[in-house]
């Protein structure tokens, strides 16, 4: 846990030991008391959950229809303790103005095709050394339509592939 986050508990604990004395020698009603702590400590608990989320934590959200991809981490799924394997992913949102200011971690469930995809991105970057830009859904034909063998034997979440070489104005 971060320094950060310890700190930030800390302080809520503070605030609310502070609400408790401050209730316990008032006159208010119980009912009033009880709700003030409940308000208290709910506060404290969402206010920690949106400070995960904006201190780097990885997103559930959906992957962006187009981004360029930084790095990811694969754990594999483990029979033995059960756990269903995880990818987290980097990458940059890219829209028609541009990239977004700042890259994103996506938290996604396991796949095989999501790990291969990964695998062999990593592969072109480290002997290319190419960036790769990544399309939310599984790889697609030149058609760019999924095709039926690769819906038949489980699609890919996104697909990366090569950065195209910019397109230079005319002289």
């Amino acid at each position: 846990m971060s320094q950060g986050l310890v700190l930030l508990s800390l302080l809520y604990f503070l605030l609310a030991m502070l609400v408790l004395t401050l209730l316990v020698r008032t006159q208010l009603s119980a009912r009033l008391k009880s709700l003030l702590i409940v308000a208290v400590v709910g506060a404290a608990i969402l206010s920690q959950q949106g400070w995960k989320r904006m201190a780097g934590w990885p997103t559930r959200a959906e992957l962006p229809d187009r981004f360029l991809y930084h790095a990811a981490s694969v754990r594999e799924p483990n029979v033995a303790t059960g756990d269903a394997g995880l990818i987290h992913l980097w990458a940059t949102e890219l829209t028609p103005d541009g990239p977004a200011a700042e890259p994103r971690g996506y938290e996604l469930p396991y796949s095989p095709e999501d790990h291969k995809q990964i695998q062999d991105a990593r592969e072109r970057a480290r002997q290319q050394g190419l960036p790769q830009i990544g399309r939310k859904g599984g790889p697609r034909n030149k058609s760019n339509v999924v095709s039926d063998v690769k819906r038949s034997a489980g699609s890919a979440n996104f697909s990366l592939a090569d950065l195209p070489d910019p397109a230079l104005p005319e002289k």
